[in-house]
């Protein structure tokens, strides 16, 4: 009796232990995941294939003619019937101040669209148009001109918490403020500008109305004009 019930333990001891095997063996089940995001370079070449991809991870600056440069202010306005973007190196002492002049150096992007916000624009090398660098002349550093040269940008405006213009306020208004990244490449020629860029990352850029944007109807105008 007492062997019967050893060799039932055992049968039992047995059964358990391929019993945990099985378990213990099993596939394990199948997990999709979606594909991880590539992490934004740490530094920038110069190249004329710009995009999302391309832009680094630090917060936007420049290379202007072989000088590096200190991005202090970024403002978006409307520039006659679409907006533009700048990156000054000028700082503006308020939201709506007069963009500095002087021998401050800015980027200008434009032919970005009315119904700007959040979203990937683009412009590409071979595109005419497209903005141009208020850069410092090369015979006279402390006057600047505006070079206008082949370029390519990539813009992507990850918040945009605007207002519209609003008839009842000031001419020149604070809109609101606008995040995101982007890269512009400026083509250089032998004998003048080098090939220059900037690139980075920025938050709550200034957005703002130096008047009424010309795609608004003028609400002072007569009907008849207004048609």
């Amino acid at each position: 009796m007492v062997r019967r019930s050893i060799l039932l333990l055992l049968a039992l001891a047995g059964l358990s232990a391929c019993s945990d095997s099985t378990e213990e063996t099993a596939a394990p089940p199948t997990v999709e995941s979606a594909p991880p995001t590539p992490a934004a370079p740490a530094t920038f070449e110069y190249t004329e294939e710009v995009s999302t991809s391309s832009i680094p991870a630090f917060p936007v600056k420049g290379m202007a003619s072989g000088r590096e440069i200190e991005i202090r202010s970024i403002f978006f306005q409307p520039r006659f019937d679409q907006w533009g973007v700048s990156f000054s190196t000028a700082e503006l002492a308020t939201p709506t101040s007069i963009q500095p002049g002087g021998d401050s150096e800015t980027v200008n992007l434009t032919d970005l669209p009315q119904e700007l916000g959040v979203g990937v624009f683009e412009h590409g090398i071979d595109e005419s148009g497209g903005g141009y660098f208020q850069i410092k002349q090369l015979e006279d550093p402390t006057r600047t001109t505006s070079w206008n040269t082949r370029l390519a940008y990539v813009l992507e405006i990850t918040k945009w918490e605007v207002q519209p213009w609003t008839a009842e306020g000031r001419m020149f208004q604070d809109a609101g403020r606008a995040s995101g990244r982007v890269v512009a490449v400026f083509r250089g020629r032998d004998g003048g500008f080098q090939n220059s860029w900037i690139a980075g990352t920025f938050e709550d850029a200034v957005v703002r109305y130096m008047g009424r944007p010309r795609w608004i109807p003028d609400p002072d105008a007569p009907a008849e004009a207004a048609q």
